[in-house]
């Protein structure tokens, strides 16, 4: 799976190649681009500890067509990287949590959690140069008062005590309108995948941001976090999609 002289990697899906579209709404201001290639990309490189041997790659479709989906998926690496010297540098990797619903149909709606409890976890920080929380939210609920539609800020607290406020929020959803063809199209000439969402734009990858952990003494340490989920109408209930890894160097 893993050249071990390979010290930067990148995970793509392939999607339709093309020009980016732009729409203009009373609260959304698109702006106009190219496409770099024809593949959606997310670098991976923070997880290379985790790609030695026999490696399992899944992915996950949050929708559904009778017909199915369709993926291909390719892992790239870069031998000539200068980010890493060699494989005795320290750098890992330690999955913390995930609330991806890969068994929905099966009612394990983890993202619901929100609604009456926080994601609390204990983990061991290790003595490190560097330690970061590689984090991912994406909120969903797919109607106006939904949390897909509405900011949430992500309070990410350690040892009980606030330390970091990030509100996932894209406003350039309306770019990607090319590789939604089927998306829900409205009488004001916009479609559904234009609006701006939490942390997520269809036909594209959600970017993770990092919080700094390196100020924390080594030990037993519980990271929370807490979002205020919106309430369920008619039916229709928000969830949250959320994961964190830690990054030790």
């Amino acid at each position: 799976m893993k050249d071990e002289s390979t010290k930067q990697f990148e995970i793509g899906a392939l999607t339709p190649d093309g020009e980016y579209y732009y729409a203009l709404s009373d609260n959304n201001v698109y702006t106009i681009g190219k496409t770099t290639g024809d593949r959606i990309m997310q670098d991976v490189t923070d997880l290379a500890s985790l790609l030695h041997g026999e490696v399992w790659i899944g992915v996950w479709i949050g929708n559904y067509d009778g017909g199915g989906h369709k993926v291909t998926l390719d892992l790239k690496s870069y031998p000539e990287s200068e980010l890493w010297d060699d494989e005795t540098d320290g750098s890992r990797c330690i999955p913390l949590f995930n609330t991806c619903n890969v068994l929905e149909m099966a009612g394990q709606n983890y993202g619901k959690l929100f609604a009456t409890d926080s994601l609390t976890i204990e983990v061991y920080i290790p003595e490190a140069e560097s330690v970061r929380l590689r984090y991912i939210s994406t909120g969903h609920g797919g109607w106006e008062g939904g949390d897909e539609f509405n900011p949430k800020a992500n309070t990410i607290l350690i040892d009980g005590k606030p330390a970091f406020s990030h509100t996932p929020w894209r406003e350039d959803c309306g770019c990607y309108r090319r590789f939604n063809p089927v998306s829900g199209n409205f009488w004001n000439g916009l479609s559904s995948s234009d609006y701006s969402r939490s942390g997520w734009c269809p036909g594209t990858a959600t970017q993770p941001v990092y919080f700094d952990l390196s100020h924390l003494p080594s030990g037993k340490h519980t990271i929370t976090v807490a979002i205020p989920m919106g309430e369920p109408q008619a039916g229709s209930f928000s969830h949250w999609a959320v994961s964190g890894v830690l990054v030790v160097e």
